[in-house]
């Protein structure tokens, strides 16, 4: 059994922690330099470790789930020390801090795993399924939206210059989604709003293969709530959901989500945890040597497009995707 470490002990951290307990022993140890790091191993049973070399000597597997602008630190640190790495998304802030991680990961002959958990969550892996099967034909105008309630007072996420703001906190689920149903992407066009200290972005993603994607996401809503929707219409077709729906995924559905805040908002997990579904899909894979559904160039390539929009609210035109 390879034994997983985790780094973090935040909201993500103990959304991990939590998925990790269903197998009991695969996750064994934490780095906890301080006392609340400590009280967090306590909580979970996890050996705490002081240092990162305490941890190396622990684990076979490092569980990343700190603020974006360490991940690539500790991911090199970590390929470095022969671990298998998994890093909650985005991978980094910049492609110049991404490259480094998949290149030590490759040069250390270890593996590399982002967690962009939305393709584990029952209604856009269901959609995503009808779609391959051809249930609709070429995918044409994808519809994606996702608006949060802002991030509690005082997180580190309300700092842009060390979160990414809305493009790579949030709407960079939707793209890579976009990316993974429609193809690689030719151009990107996006506008942002600002008021009252909420903020929406709007995207237009054009794909190579002749489709058109139109992304909403925003820190927008009301205080406590979480709201996602998805529309992808096909040239014989259209698959829709969205999580104030009755049912789950019209005429293909799943499980609905909602909202729960601490910090940033995230949707109920329901009955099917995508964050369990991700991390045991990637154990499993280290076990069986499988392919991940995303891959690091996949991580990478979304966090381009989150980039690129970034770079279109700049300059106010399109850009290349």
């Amino acid at each position: 059994m390879r034994r997983v470490g985790l780094i973090g002990t935040g909201l993500m951290g103990t959304v991990h922690a939590q998925a990790w307990a269903q197998r009991p022993g695969v996750l064994c140890a934490v780095c906890a330099p301080d006392d609340r790091a400590r009280d967090f191993a306590a909580r979970f049973g996890l050996i705490p470790c002081a240092t990162l070399d305490d941890l190396w000597a622990e684990v076979d597997v490092v569980d990343i789930c700190t603020p974006t602008p360490s991940h690539a630190e500790y991911a090199v640190q970590a390929a470095r020390a022969g671990k298998h790495v998994l890093c909650e998304k985005p991978l980094a802030l910049t492609l110049e801090d991404a490259d480094p991680i998949i290149a030590a990961c490759a040069q250390a002959g270890v593996r590399l795993f982002v967690a962009h958990v939305l393709r584990f969550f029952p209604q856009y892996a269901a959609a995503q399924a009808q779609v391959h099967s051809g249930a609709i034909d070429d995918p044409r105008v994808l519809r994606l939206s996702r608006m949060s309630s802002p991030p509690s007072p005082g997180s580190w996420l309300l700092d842009e210059a060390r979160s990414g703001g809305v493009p790579l906190d949030l709407m960079i689920h939707d793209l890579d989604y976009a990316r993974w149903i429609a193809g690689e992407v030719t151009s990107v066009y996006a506008t942002e709003s600002r008021q009252a200290g909420r903020i929406t972005v709007h995207a237009t993603l054009s794909h190579i293969g002749g489709a058109i994607s139109l992304i909403e996401g925003g820190w927008a809503a009301p205080p406590g709530v979480f709201r996602t929707a998805l529309d992808i219409a096909g040239t014989t077709g259209v698959i829709e959901w969205t999580s104030d729906a009755v049912l789950p995924l019209q005429a293909h559905g799943a499980v609905p989500t909602t909202a729960e805040q601490d910090g940033a908002a995230l949707p109920d997990l329901g009955a099917d945890d995508p964050y369990a579904a991700e991390l045991w899909h990637a154990y499993d894979a280290l076990e069986s040597g499988q392919p991940f559904l995303i891959e690091p160039a996949d991580a990478r390539a979304a966090l381009a497009l989150a980039l690129a929009v970034r770079r279109s609210i700049e300059f106010g035109q399109p850009v290349d995707g």
